[in-house]
Parts: C-alpha cells; structure tokens; sequence
C-alpha cells in the first residue's frame, strides 16, 4: 500500500532509502535513486579533488556522524548536535547540510540502519523533490568549498563513506593564520598546545621570556617549572640534608661537626637544571609542530592575538589571528598593600636569593609560606611564620592541619596564628623589623610574603573583547570545556582559580585540546583530586576531609592512626606519622585519605587512584600490606576511633 510522501525537509533521507531499498516497483524509484547515486558520485569526485592538498584523516569519524544523525533525521539538528564538539560546531551553514546528506545517501552504508528503517515506507518521492536535492546539493558544495574549513589530522582510518568524504572536502580550511593562539606557555599552555598540533591543528605559542629568572622570572615551562614546584621541590631535597646527617649519628655514621652550607652552588645547580627544563621544553614543542613565539600577548578582539615585545609599549609589534585563542597566563604573587610592601619579596625572588638568611619573617597560610618556613629552617635560618587565621593549610582535614603545626614547632619554627604584619621597615644596618597589627616587632634580614597568587590578567584587553571575570578574584570565567562567555576564546590553570595545581592546568589543557581539535568530548573532573604539601614532615590528602563528610553524609566512620615512623626509633627525634581514613557507614565508601609523615606525597598517589575507584573500606581491609612500611597502616586500620552522626562525634553508632 503507498504511503503519503514524507515533508520535503527529509527528502535527503527518503534518497537514500530508495537508494537502498530500489527493488520496489515504480519508474519514480528507480529514477530518484539514480539521480541520488549521480549527485552522490559527483560530490564524492568533488570531495576528492579537494582532498588532495590536506589530510586524508578527518576529525569527525563516521560513528560521531551517524551517532548525531540517530538523535534526529533532520539535516538542521544533525549538525547542530552536541554529539558532534569540533571545530566545526554551530559552524556549518544551512546550505551545507543537505549535501552532507546527499553525499551519505548516495551509498548503502552511508548511514546507520536505524536511520534507513525511520524512511522504510518513504517509497514514492517527486522526481521534482529529486531534482531539487540534487540542485540544492552542487549549489552547497560550491558554496562550501569556497568557504572551507581546516580538517584537523588525527591519527585514525581514513574516511569510510562519503559523507566522511563530505565533511572533509567541506571543513578542509579557514581564513585565519592559525588554528589556535595559545597565550601563555605554562603547563596548561603547553600542553594544550601539543596535544592540539598532534591533532593536526597549526598551533602558535606566546611566551614573554624563552629562560628563567628576572625580570619576568617565569619562563617557557610556566611558573611550576621556573618559580614553583621544581625549583622548590630541589630546595626541600637539599634542606632535608640538614636533619639526615644529624639522623645518621644514630646509624653509626661519623659526621662531622661545624659542616657549612654553599649557597651559591645551591642555587648555581637549581638554575642549571631550570635551564636545562627550559631547553627540553623548547624543543618539545617544535618538535610537536607548535610554533613558539615570544612576547607579550594581548587579546585585540575575538580572533585576533597583539604581539609586543615591550609589555608596555602603546602599539603591538605584530597581530595574528586565530581560530580559537586560549588564555594560560597562569597567576602571580599578591602582597597586601601595606607600608614597606616593596622591601618585601615572594617566592619568586626566593629562587634568586644571593646568600640564604639567617632570619626570615614568612607572611601566609597556603602551600608556599609553609613548605618556604620548613625549606629556610633546614638550610639554618630563624624562620617566624605569620597566619592572621586560626590555623594555616585552610581546607585540608583539621587533624592533619593541627598535626603539622606541631611538628613544624617541634622543628624550631616561630609560628604565630592570628598574627598580621601592620609594616614593614627598614634598619640602618640594611636587616628589616615586621611590627604587627598587635605592636609586637620582629627583626629579620628577609621578608617575604606568601599570601596568595592572583590571576595575571593585566593588559591582557579581556575587557575590551567582553570576556567575563570573577568579580572577587578577578579569575577567568568559564564552563566545563573551558570556554569563556566569547565563543572562541577559552583559559586553563590558574587563571581561571578553579583547582590550582600543575596537574589539574595539565588535565585541563589537554581535555581543551582533544575536545576542540581532537573530535573528542572530554570534560576535566575536578573531583577527588590529591594533593600534597612538601613541608617537613610532608603531608599528603585526596577526597573529603572529616568536617566535609559530615555535612554531606548522616552517618561517617572515621579511622586514624599515629605512630613514630621507624627510621626514627633509632635517633631518638620525637615526630610521628599520623594517618586518616573517612569512610561512609551507608556504603562503605571510602570518601577521603589523608596522612601527614615521611613519603606522604608518594603514598597518597596510590590512594588516590583507589579513592578514584570508589574503593570500599572492604576493599582496603582485604589488600595485603607491604611490610615493614608507613603505608600498610592505610590496609590494616579496622577498628573506628569514632563516628559522626548528623555531624556529631559519638563513640558508638546508636
């Protein structure tokens, strides 16, 4: 029995059914599946003549194509689909999408099967219908072609149909000078970059400074490189040295009294290897096909990237445009605005410092005023630590927090809580003196101020291209692709203050990289990340802390265990390990670990990736411990040391 003709918007589909299923009776078949072969075949000689000067690879995959086509058999919603996050999302035309489908149904297999079934009965279409799709169709692909767009090369099949072959010829290049500008070569920036060139994208690189040290301090590598975590990782190595020669008395080591330290050989081999990282980093990139550019990069509008060589000069160097310009500026040190701020410094002239202080007053809370307080103290200084809070380390578990407080006082450290500087001045002999807020005054030969890093959004011209800015941080606005409130502009790491860690800028960058470039659709999940704190003893944290736990979930068990770690059952040093587990009673589920002692960093990686898992207590309960070590403690904890219910402490469940 003959069916009603489907609405002329499907018409693209009813082609490629009749295409397929041309058995059936009626001359209107066999005719409109001829003309949808011809129109086929003619696109496909297109699409191919096209294809020779790029990439036979595409980065939309035929399953992306037919997974979008299932949603809806609408030429429109196809392409407008979330399925499909490329480059080429929202961006092609009306007129395209009928050729799109024309090229799919001009060949059996073409399109999924599903698709084929919804036009089952779509037996008898007007030759005129016909006519018209084939009109549409060369009239699409001429158009198309002379507004192509860049394919970006994976590492994948070639195209399978011709709608693969559609895509290709239709997205083969646009009219900017690259596919993306990356401002900023940290570790969000770099590894955006890279992973954006592997996809075939042509990829630009800005970076003020190509090797470390002042003025710009930050270099190619990005503050963790050249001012953060691996310098200060170095330094934490070389003060441990301090305590591990005293400790080997006890091993029957004769050290020596009286011995010194070189600080300039300290600082001469940090830089070396900083310059060797720059170096490796550089070639990184070229060989990942990044063309790194240095300067100054500003935002002009929404695909055009200004060049200065003088952050300050009143005109750019040069302009280039852009496809897609990602902002990975990073962050910078913040000192309060308190008189004698400018005789102050911050980490990043910490890493320059000609001789090592014998006194040193540290301003701050966070990660860097205490992993600096236990550096300075283990190369021989007088440290004093000031926090205007409670307690530092805001946001990791209170026991841990308290815990290392103690052990850093025990070490020698002054720490003084609910302590704030009110000045800072300058003695005759060249040392400074720290009066508080309270009267009391400190003398010391260094101050320096770890109060925080804000987003280094100066003279980027965000303003005048409309992105959005947090107004209490000034932090980069976006959403979970990174993609700020203008379409082509996105930012990674610290300038957005979303998680700030090397890891999280580096998970970032390459989600960003393999979501617009790559086909791919990846969101970072900035849930259960690990973190640790290098300061003596390190801690190391990931998931919920106690006071969390409690807030969310009615009935949580918690276990913790303290004990001297066995290196020092010998030398007589009176730290301890101390080690935390959070559990959900519902569940069982595992929902934090956290451990302050020798080698947290190391053990908490592993936990990391059980908390990851959704490990159970169960599950820790039944692993067999290495033995002997700190970190069989973790498997072996099976009684509760109490429980909270509705966020109160009790002994025993009721």
């Amino acid at each position: 029995m003959m069916q009603q003709a489907a609405p002329y918007y499907d018409c693209t589909i009813a082609v490629q059914d009749t295409a397929i299923r041309s058995h059936s009776s009626g001359a209107q078949k066999w005719f409109t599946c001829a003309l949808g072969a011809a129109v086929g075949a003619a696109v496909g000689l297109v699409a191919l003549s096209v294809a020779q000067d790029v990439p036979a690879q595409t980065s939309l995959p035929v399953q992306l194509f037919s997974r979008a086509a299932i949603a809806t058999p609408t030429p429109k919603a196809l392409m407008s689909s979330q399925s499909l996050r490329s480059p080429l999302s929202g961006a092609i035309p009306d007129y395209a999408t009928s050729a799109l489908s024309s090229a799919a149904a001009a060949v059996p297999g073409g399109m999924p099967t599903e698709l084929r079934g919804s036009a089952t009965e779509a037996h008898t279409r007007s030759p005129v219908a016909g006519l018209s799709l084939a009109v549409m169709s060369v009239v699409a692909f001429g158009l198309g072609l002379l507004s192509r767009r860049r394919t970006f090369q994976q590492v994948q099949p070639p195209p399978q149909s011709l709608a693969e072959i559609a895509l290709m010829a239709w997205t083969s290049e646009h009219n900017y000078d690259y596919d993306l500008v990356v401002i900023g070569a940290g570790s969000g920036g770099v590894r955006a970059s890279r992973i954006a060139a592997s996809h075939g994208a042509k990829v630009a690189l800005l970076e003020p400074s190509m090797s470390h040290g002042p003025p710009n301090y930050s270099a190619v590598g990005g503050t963790c490189v050249n001012v953060g975590c691996v310098p200060k990782k170095l330094m934490v190595y070389g003060s441990h040295y301090s305590h591990d020669m005293q400790d080997a008395k006890s091993y029957g080591w004769n050290v020596p009294d009286g011995i010194t330290l070189d600080w300039s050989t300290l600082m001469a081999n940090k830089d070396k290897e900083i310059s060797r990282l720059n170096g490796i980093y550089k070639n990184m990139l070229v060989n990942a096909g990044v063309e790194l550019i240095e300067g100054w990069g500003s935002l002009q509008d929404e695909h055009t990237v200004a060049i200065k060589q003088d952050r300050g000069a009143a005109e750019p160097d040069k302009t280039i445009s852009a496809y897609k310009i990602l902002v990975a500026v990073g962050g910078w040190p913040f000192i309060p605005d308190i008189p004698g701020k400018d005789l102050c410094i911050t980490s990043n002239e910490a890493f320059y410092l000609k001789e090592c202080p014998k006194r040193i007053v540290i301003i701050g809370g966070g990660y860097i005023a205490v992993e600096f307080a236990c550096i300075f103290k283990g190369y021989g200084a007088d440290v004093t630590l000031m926090y205007r809070g409670d307690m530092f380390l805001r946001g990791f578990d209170d026991d841990i927090r308290d815990h290392l407080a103690n052990e850093m006082k025990e070490m020698g450290i002054d720490v003084q809580f609910n302590t704030n500087p009110a000045k800072v001045e300058e003695a005759a002999d060249g040392s400074f003196v720290v009066t508080t807020e309270a009267g009391a005054q400190v003398p010391c030969d260094k101050v320096m101020y770890a109060t925080g890093r804000k987003p280094y959004i100066q003279n980027l011209g965000l303003e005048d291209v409309g992105v959005e800015l947090n107004e209490r941080d000034g932090a980069i606005k976006v959403d979970e692709y990174s993609k700020t409130n203008v379409d082509s502009i996105y930012a990674v790491g610290d300038v957005t203050n979303r998680i700030n860690l090397t890891p999280v800028a580096l998970l970032e960058g390459h989600c960003f990289a393999d979501t617009e470039f790559g086909g791919m659709d990846r969101v970072p999940s900035h849930e259960n990340v690990a973190c640790a704190v290098f300061s003596q003893p390190p801690l190391g944290t990931v998931g919920m802390t106690e006071a969390e736990a409690a807030k969310k979930f009615p009935k949580v068990a918690i276990f913790k265990s303290g004990f001297r770690p066995m290196v020092h059952t010998m030398t007589g040093a009176s730290t301890r390990v101390l080690m935390k587990l959070i559990v959900d009673v519902a569940t069982d589920g595992v929902l934090g670990v956290h451990m302050c002692g020798p080698d947290a960093a190391e053990i908490l990686q592993g936990m990391a990736v059980a908390v990851k898992m959704g490990a159970t207590k169960k599950d820790f309960d039944s692993t067999v411990g290495i033995h002997p070590s700190a970190a069989e403690e973790f498997v072996t904890m099976r009684s509760p040391s109490y429980f909270l219910v509705d966020g109160e402490k009790v002994d025993k469940l009721p």
